[in-house]
């Protein structure tokens, strides 16, 4: 096999100075050769896998050291218009980012063939479509990207990665956010597409390192590399939480209906947590849990059925619920970028809800700092931007900012799933503490099994809009009754849940 990719001594920090974020790291990729690059949250993978793209994320600057791919210099401009989706492409955690919402599926596939292919005959966009799994007929090809689901959308994007036919892939995370059922699938598929590919894979998962067969992997920790991969837990059905203070629940939605474009996608969905509880819905993708998350804290008007908090019943729009109800339920999103201004610092995006509730500007400096610690970040990071973030930085920072409304229910839409094992345990850990010393309710909508059996007390399964079982949550997952449940059950045990700890 000949060398793909060659990268040595690779230094990158901050342009303003300071400890680098990536220290010393150098490896070799041959044709047809898979390497896992693994680390916790913010250790440099993706950093490190985007110069061979020649990219530095914004802020940062590249200090010392070389990369080469197929022989050319990424960073040199006439070099990385020859690379760029024609020798390497990149498929990032977020589908959403590499699609236009302004422009339809098929026009999106057609132009990156356009562009980036050597040949472009009349069927290739057929072609790419089959590959990835997905329908060619002309109704799927006529939607915009907010029409499809996120398993499509990132199946598209896919799609145009593989358009230039590229000699190396780089996968960042290509599983992050899917339930069970989707990651398994979407790990199938990635095995096809990397045969005869060199393929970087980006990942904090050794389990799908392990199934696409790395042939070697690359650990960094603190931006060096290390010898040995981390051990991801594995977690088994632990006793369940407490029973919630007595008293009117802290939030209850009673048979809410709602749709997309007339389309129903929540049917009569009843659900109540109470004070210092904390409820998980879960559900195959496109179940409707996301929806069931936006009605809750007001930002999509349900069709019927109503919200209520602590007894008061809520307005179905939040623009009509008053500024103490706005603060009170607060939702942190699964997309960490989009829920962050990219112009604006950490600091700035924490002092805007603090300085809402009235507190004043001399105490401002020292809540921001305690937020961030709360969330297991670095005072460091208080003067940075989203895009010079990791993504499990950027999710730690969106779940501070809610924190920083001082809210009675915590909306979680799969806010563990950007993290790795240790950081998404310390996430968890962090969302008891407050269920326990600040009486929080908290609503936990995931598709990973080992969080709701770590922090759930009750747990509500959802499929195509309908709760399909509920009960305590060691209950259901020791012995589901519906086959859904038992699917995902199944399907999480192929990623080590419910078997003892190594």
């Amino acid at each position: 096999m000949s060398e793909l990719a060659r990268v040595s001594g690779l230094v990158i920090g901050p342009a303003s100075g300071g400890a680098p974020t990536v220290d010393g790291v150098g490896f070799t990729l041959d044709s047809g050769e898979v390497l896992g690059l693994m680390g916790r949250s913010g250790s440099g993978k993706t950093t490190t896998a985007l110069t061979l793209l020649g990219h530095i994320r914004p802020g940062l600057r590249l200090r010392e050291g070389s990369v080469r791919v197929a022989g050319l210099d990424p960073f040199a401009p006439a070099d990385v218009r020859r690379l760029r989706g024609r020798v390497v492409s990149f498929l990032g955690q977020d589908p959403a980012a590499a699609l236009n919402p302004a422009r339809r599926i098929g026009g999106q596939i057609r132009e990156a063939v356009r562009l980036r292919a050597a040949s472009a005959g009349p069927d290739q966009v057929d072609r790419l479509l089959d590959a990835v799994r997905l329908p060619a007929g002309r109704d799927f090809l006529r939607r915009f990207p907010h029409q499809i689901s996120g398993g499509q959308a990132r199946r598209v994007a896919f799609a145009i990665a593989l358009a230039g036919a590229p000699e190396l892939l780089i996968l960042d995370e290509p599983t992050a956010g899917l339930d069970t059922v989707l990651a398994r699938e979407t790990r199938d598929l990635l095995r096809e597409l990397a045969e005869g590919r060199g393929v970087v894979l980006v990942s904090h998962d050794e389990h799908l390192v392990r199934a696409l067969a790395a042939d070697r992997v690359l650990v960094l920790d603190a931006g060096r590399p290390v010898s040995a991969p981390p051990r991801a837990a594995r977690v088994t059905p632990s006793p369940p939480p407490g029973p919630p203070s007595e008293g009117p629940a802290a939030l209850r939605a009673e048979r809410l209906s709602a749709a997309h474009d007339r389309r129903p996608v929540l049917r009569e969905v009843s659900l109540a947590v109470g004070r210092g509880e904390c409820v998980a819905v879960v559900g195959p993708s496109g179940s409707g849990k996301t929806t069931l998350a936006r009605c809750l804290v007001g930002l999509h008007r349900p069709a019927g059925g109503e919200i209520s908090l602590e007894g008061t019943r809520l307005a179905p729009d939040v623009r009509r619920r008053t500024p103490d109800q706005r603060r009170a339920v607060q939702l942190v999103a699964q997309d960490s970028m989009g829920a962050l201004n990219p112009r604006e610092t950490v600091t700035a995006a924490l002092t805007r809800p603090l300085r809402a509730r009235g507190l004043p500007r001399t105490r401002v400096p020292g809540l921001v700092a305690e937020l961030l610690g709360r969330v297991h970040l670095p005072a460091s990071l208080a003067d940075r931007r989203p895009p010079a973030l990791s993504g499990g930085e950027r999710q730690r920072v969106n779940l501070a900012r809610a924190l920083a409304c001082a809210p009675r229910v915590l909306v979680c839409d799969e806010v563990t799933s950007a993290l790795d094992a240790e950081i998404g345990e310390a996430v968890l850990g962090l969302l008891d503490e407050l269920r326990r010393d600040l009486g929080l309710g908290v609503v936990l909508i995931t598709h990973d099994l080992a969080a709701v059996a770590r922090s759930a007390s009750r747990v509500l399964v959802v499929h195509e809009g309908e709760i399909v079982e509920r009960g305590p949550t060691a209950s259901v997952l020791s012995g589901p009754r519906h086959h859904v449940t038992r699917m995902l059950v199944e399907h999480a045990a192929d990623q080590g849940f419910g078997a003892p700890a190594p």
